[in-house]
């Protein structure tokens, strides 16, 4: 990677950020190294240009310990996150060409973390790599393998261990001269021990991992830039315990560009995936082409991204929300939990009429001829949930009273929901729901 050109003035020198320490800054110019503090008048304006590790300064050089740093330089790709206790863009690292994300085999393995990583890495600029450590201690994981792969659009994902070196060498590819790699993940993942594996010597200090939860502590305490022998850079990172999405809208396209390719096949144009007909992401959950989980993760992403980029839409949306469902429970009149449903449906599942004289119940709230349901609810009655889902039957339940009851899961986002069984339900599909846990048991019957 290539220094960023600026004018500076005769009076000041182009200088690298190495290490991070609060407000003290490690500084390289060629071959010698020093402390810097920034001169603050220059830097009241963006928070954002505040000097990362990875990036290039413009400094007055007094020495070792002395210099002043007057600004920030361009920068070709930057790393940044969301820091929940201030709600402002915290900087993570800068000036790189890959972002190496890992996750250990074993305990700390998410795929739901994977894609938050994975987000803020397409939004930097720079080629996401995913590396799978610690594979030493797993004899089969090719499950993870797959499943990583299967998230990882677009990106390479290998699988490493640090320890024995397995894996390391297709790592070369990327570590060549004058390129950068950042290094991502959760504490304990193994990035201090691969720094020390590339580097061929202990300069990263290392913790055990607690056997009861496969958890290591913080072995990183602040971000630093390292030189391999052959030129290449990498930047450390303590270990992230939240990854908060800051400006990722770039990042979402691209990293769950599997999901944002249904929404241009949909029917209408400004199809909120919701209760629309014809709705091509509904088809996929349907079909199983698209999973619940990946759904629910894209939807819980794509609203954090959105209170970040405008915070007072976000907000105004979500008191237009609540009024809607204040004015609706104004317009009950009496508790849906104890007043008769007085209402016919057609079913939108199978096409059938439902009529609540024949539920032999207080109110009906699923079809009896298909059992599916609908996600309006979060409380029974309050009609507050925007899912609007339809909920699948997928077991059933007996009560202490001998009463049954239908377990439903909703298609888009995954809730579980149970519901009394009716007494128009359809039998015979009620004995299927019963008969799967048998035909399926997690122990040998007899």
């Amino acid at each position: 990677m290539n220094t960023p050109i600026i004018e500076n003035h005769p009076a000041e020198t182009i200088a690298q950020v190495t290490a991070v320490y609060k407000d003290l800054f490690e500084i390289t110019k060629e071959t010698e190294t020093g402390l810097a503090r920034i001169k603050r008048s220059h830097y009241q304006n963006q928070p954002s240009d505040y000097p990362t590790t990875g990036d290039y300064v413009a400094v007055d050089w007094r020495g070792t310990d002395q210099s002043i740093i007057h600004r920030t330089l361009p920068r070709t790709s930057s790393l940044s996150r969301l820091d929940s206790f201030k709600g402002t863009e915290q900087m993570i690292a800068a000036n790189f060409d890959y972002v190496m994300i890992l996750q250990s085999i074993g305990h700390d393995f998410n795929l739901r973390r994977l894609e938050r990583y994975l987000t803020l890495a397409w939004q930097s600029g720079a080629i996401p790599l995913v590396l799978l450590t610690k594979i030493d201690t797993e004899k089969d994981y090719s499950d993870q393998l797959v499943a990583a792969q299967k998230i990882a659009l677009g990106t390479e994902v290998h699988a490493i261990s640090a320890q024995t070196g397995a894996g390391i060498a297709e790592l070369a590819q990327y570590l060549q001269p004058e390129k950068t790699a950042v290094l991502v993940g959760s504490s304990g993942v193994g990035k201090s021990t691969l720094i020390n594996r590339l580097l061929g010597k202990e300069v990263m200090a290392t913790s055990a991992i607690r056997e009861k939860d496969g958890r290591g502590r913080h072995t990183t305490s602040h971000r630093q830039l390292f030189q391999l022998a052959n030129g290449a850079k990498l930047i450390d990172t303590p270990g992230m315990r939240e990854v908060g999405m800051w400006d990722v809208s770039q990042g979402l396209e691209e990293s769950f560009a599997d999901v944002e390719g249904y929404f241009g096949k949909c029917k209408f144009n400004d199809c909120r995936h919701q209760s629309e007909p014809d709705c091509a992401v509904k088809e996929a959950l349907r079909n199983g082409e698209l999973s619940s989980e990946r759904w629910e993760s894209y939807l819980k992403l794509h609203a954090e991204a959105k209170y970040t980029n405008d915070k007072t839409a976000y907000l105004r949306e979500k008191e237009v929300w609540l009024k809607d469902i204040s004015k609706f429970a104004r317009q009950l009149k009496s508790n849906y939990q104890h007043a008769a449903c007085s209402e016919s449906f057609i079913c939108q599942e199978c096409g059938m009429p439902a009529n609540p004289e024949s539920a032999g119940s207080q109110h009906r709230n699923h079809c009896p001829h298909c059992l599916v349901s609908l996600h309006v609810d979060n409380r029974p009655g309050d009609r507050a949930s925007l899912c609007k889902g339809r909920m699948e039957p997928i077991s059933i339940w007996a009560k202490a009273d001998g009463e049954w009851a239908i377990i439903h899961r909703c298609r888009d986002c995954g809730t579980l929901k149970t519901n009394r069984v009716a007494a128009d339900d359809n039998q015979q599909l009620l004995i299927g729901l019963a008969e799967k846990a048998l035909k399926h048991p997690p122990f040998k019957i007899g």
